[in-house]
């Protein structure tokens, strides 16, 4: 017996075929490639429309199975094009009618972490990157939580639109890859991260403003792109406790980017799963294989609810069968009790002593994915940066370490160490969301003395005596403005909601409001939400 998966999200469209015990029987694609400029959409259903009967057929006859083999019917609900998503559910309805068995609409984002779960991926953080796609999950408390995010464009639809803009054809991204192996200069190039949230659009503009040579240019946008990608996904392995990183999403078959996962996982002593790459891209046998596992949990997807969801948000889908534990992974706090106690994404944090006074020391190691120019400078910036910010938010009344010395040499600052554990840490002793409150209004006294923090998640506050205090503002700005403030409240969500998905954010938002000198903060929030791919919905899935 069988599951059949059509796919058919956006340029491809694709059929797949797995048993009944996960053996994957044939995947089939075909993809859509546009005479001129980027994917038009209707052009693209205009295409899957034509093909899908024939892909079924061959699906079919690769994987030796006939009608009265298969079991059930999958496709690919959303997130994607409109028109793509309505003629896939169009070939699957009509499918599942025909055979007379059950349909499954399937989450395009959690099939590509359920192929990586098929590769040997127990519970990873998934770096999904794709032409409209980037985004960093992991599985918390049932569901796989998206904890950062692009805030404008993806991943694959950047390099696209540049490669369009050099006069290359769609798609452009593998066209980009072969030339920067042939490029020699990193051009300096906008690099934007937030937490772990990136942005894509300023390297876009300034690639495309740019006068260099095209291969020293598809190199440097790539090494700075993908070094923001790394960095973000290694923040969020920091944070989360997780110790697996999966690639997935077309852009995942770039050789470099694979190369600087598989570098920065070494130099954390994590584990790195690929699919191959026919499963890396969009295809139908990634939507079969978690058809098939929602099949045997019984989430089916009645006829009459299978209407398409351009923006089907990963966290809407509760993931029940997935079989995860769901016990938090342990936290790390600045609390003694070893020489090393908090190996972050960017820096090492040790005990020592300065001068009799209990400290530790912030080392910003070397990373070996990035550019040797880029990582120099990325480490020296930041680093007195921090330092500088740390001093701004003590003047101003926010609680943080007293920096005693700075090593710009080695990017290491030394500073007060502060002995408790970190915010993380205590929400599970919080139930009245104290601790959530005082969260709030430290930012809020932040963003009212003109400062926004840049990494405001729940590892980055340590929970004291004497109140709440802020560490690592690296990534801060100073002349905050209501977007950037909203920006701290949205990365700050993503962070609770990454590891304790059930706490009231509420709670920090009305301390936040009570203190705040800004009123418009929470409508520029509302804005940014209502601005995403992904809008926030209630949970969809029928089972």
């Amino acid at each position: 017996m069988a599951v059949v998966g059509f796919e058919g999200t956006a340029h491809t469209a694709g059929v797949g075929v797995v048993s009944d015990d996960g053996e994957f029987l044939s995947n089939i694609i075909d993809m859509y490639r546009p005479e001129s400029g980027g994917i038009h959409p209707r052009e693209a259903a205009d295409h899957h429309s034509a093909v899908f009967s024939e892909l079924l057929r061959n699906a079919m006859e690769e994987a030796g199975i006939g009608r009265n083999d298969i079991d059930a019917v999958a496709f690919s609900m959303g997130p994607g094009l409109g028109p793509c998503l309505r003629v896939t559910a169009t070939a699957a309805r009509t499918a599942a009618m025909s055979l007379g068995v059950p349909l499954a609409g399937v989450n395009h984002c959690v099939a590509h972490l359920e192929i990586g779960r098929a590769f040997g991926a127990s519970d990873p953080v998934l770096l999904y990157v794709s032409g409209g796609n980037t985004q960093v999950i992991a599985y918390v408390e049932g569901r796989y939580r998206v904890i950062g995010e692009t805030l404008d464009i993806g991943i694959g639809n950047m390099l696209d639109k540049l490669g369009l803009s050099m006069g290359l054809t769609f798609p452009a991204a593998p066209k980009l890859e072969k030339m920067a192996l042939e490029g020699s200069v990193i051009h300096e190039l906008p690099y934007s991260v937030k937490g772990m949230d990136v942005a894509f659009s300023g390297i876009l503009t300034a690639a495309q403003r740019m006068e260099a040579a095209e291969n020293d240019l598809a190199l440097s946008v790539q090494e700075t792109a993908f070094s923001m990608l790394i960095e973000v996904t290694e923040r969020a392995m920091a944070h989360t406790g997780k110790e697996e990183l999966l690639l997935g999403g077309g852009v995942a078959q770039n050789s470099r980017l694979v190369e600087m996962a598989r570098i920065m996982c070494e130099e954390r002593g994590a584990t790195m799963i690929v699919p191959p790459r026919d499963l890396l891209r969009d295809n139908g046998a990634m939507i079969a294989y978690t058809g098939l596992l929602m099949h045997r949990a019984g989430a089916h997807t009645p006829i009459d609810s299978s209407t398409v969801l351009q923006r089907f948000r990963t966290d809407e889908v509760d993931a029940f069968w997935t079989g995860l534990d769901t016990t938090d992974n342990p936290g790390m706090s600045f609390t003694p009790g070893g020489e090393v106690h908090r190996i972050g994404a960017e820096a090492t944090v040790t005990s020592t002593d300065w001068h009799g006074i209990p400290s530790v020391s912030k080392e910003r190691r070397p990373k070996g994915y990035r550019s040797s120019d880029l990582d120099r400078s990325l480490r020296d910036s930041r680093t007195r940066h921090e330092a500088r910010m740390l001093s701004e938010a003590r003047r101003i009344g926010v609680m943080t370490p007293r920096v005693l010395d700075v090593d710009r040499s080695t990017s290491t600052i030394v500073m007060e160490r502060i002995d408790g554990p970190t915010l993380r840490d205590v929400l599970s002793d919080d139930p009245e969301g104290e601790a959530l409150a005082r969260f709030g209004t430290v930012l809020a006294t932040l963003h009212n003395g003109g400062f926004t923090h840049g990494d405001p998640t729940t590892s980055n506050a340590l929970v004291t005596d004497d109140g709440l205090v802020l560490i690592d503002l690296s990534l801060g700005g100073a002349q905050a403005d209501p977007e950037g403030m909203a920006v701290d409240l949205k990365l700050a969500r993503e962070a609770l909601e990454s590891t304790h998905p059930n706490a009231d954010f509420g709670k920090v938002l009305g301390a936040y409001s009570e203190v705040s000198n800004e009123p418009g903060v929470l409508g520029r929030l509302e804005d940014l939400d209502s601005r995403g791919r992904y809008r926030r919905r209630e949970a969809v899935q029928d089972h």
